[in-house]
């Protein structure tokens, strides 16, 4: 599943300042510590992670949030990102790369 969103035009474009534009990675995976739990990299670059054994799955949600799921599918977690989102993309059912602006 990949999501796109409109994009910024006319006077919200202009009242932009440079926004520094990247891409988050979720992941649900074994975590450096060798727990299960969630990891988020930007740039290849481990920036934060927890553990959490009941998280098994990942999705992008309709607005590019990442659902974090237990083994039955339920609920955890809602991970959203600060600024303008610009794009999601479901890469496999445990990893989610969300692309936004600050």
């Amino acid at each position: 599943m990949r999501a796109e969103l409109a994009p910024v035009t006319g006077k919200q474009a202009k009242n932009r300042s440079n926004p520094a534009r990247t891409t988050l990675m979720v992941r649900a995976c074994v975590i450096r510590d060798g727990t299960p739990g969630i990891s988020l990299s930007m740039d290849r670059e481990v920036i934060g992670e927890w553990t959490d054994s009941r998280a098994k799955t990942l999705s992008l949600t309709d607005d590019c949030k990442v659902a974090i799921q237990g083994v039955d599918g339920k609920l955890l977690y809602l991970f959203s990102t600060p600024g303008k989102l610009v794009s999601g993309e479901q890469v496999s059912d445990t990893e989610v790369t969300i692309t936004f602006d600050l």
